[in-house]
């Protein structure tokens, strides 16, 4: 080997979200272990982390390293939901029942309400018997139309209130991603397109740009669903 003639670095492939996914939601452990077995996890830890109690059920002795892993991964990253996460994980690899109440919401949908554009909308409700999520709209009987509406006091202790976060925690996201990129150019520049009014889009049309929007989105829908899981903790409350 010459001087200054260092070997390359192994680049571990990338996980694919839509592929891990589609594994969680057919309950696929064959798969699910397959999607993340090998490739890069650390920015969709949240997300693997769903699938981790289907894998230990269904084919446990490839799981557990599986397993071990993420909790170690969760605990060292130790961003919003991880450890409520890290801690359910732990609890399914010891055959032991996690601590909270279960419902079967979807992050997903949690996460758009408590995180939504106030402009648009104040909030809403958990339904804690089924785990659907609902638009403060849901409410109004003018809105939907009277046999649609969701009557809230007529079993109050069915619903979980929902109130919008504000972008305070979507700003931080992008502050995040900005300040992990390894190019200084490109680390300035985005720093710069968050500073003031318009950051938000200023910021996804430089992220399209430089072709890092799947990266992004891996990184913020990570982040989001770890708030919404750690909100549900704050109420007792942890998926089911």
């Amino acid at each position: 080997m010459e001087l200054h003639d260092w070997p390359e670095q192994v680049q571990v492939p990338r996980l694919d979200v839509s592929e891990l996914r589609a594994a969680i939601v057919a309950a696929d452990a064959a798969g699910f272990l397959a999607a993340v077995i090998g490739h890069e996890i650390d920015d969709a830890l949240q997300q693997v982390g769903a699938g981790i109690p289907i894998a230990l059920r269904r084919r446990r002795q490839e799981a557990e390293p599986v397993a071990l892993s993420v909790i170690n991964r969760l605990t060292w990253r130790a961003d919003a939901g991880d450890r409520v996460l890290a801690e359910e994980l732990l609890a399914y690899l010891r055959r032991e029942p996690p601590a909270g109440r279960p419902v079967p919401v979807d992050l997903d949908m949690l996460s758009t309400v408590l995180e939504g554009d106030p402009g648009l909308s104040t909030g809403g409700y958990l339904d804690l018997r089924t785990g659907q999520v609902y638009d403060e709209s849901a409410t109004d009987p003018m809105i939907v139309g009277e046999d649609t509406a969701i009557d809230i006091e007529e079993e109050p202790e069915r619903w979980l209130r929902l109130d919008i976060a504000g972008s305070r925690d979507g700003w931080e996201d992008m502050a995040a991603f900005a300040g992990r990129q390894h190019d200084e150019d490109l680390r300035a520049r985005l720093g710069h397109a968050i500073e003031g009014k318009g950051a938000f889009h200023r910021f996804r049309d430089l992220i399209h740009d430089e072709n890092l929007s799947e990266e992004w989105n891996t990184f913020s829908t990570d982040r989001q669903i770890g708030r919404a899981r750690e909100f549900l903790a704050d109420n007792g409350i942890r998926v089911g």
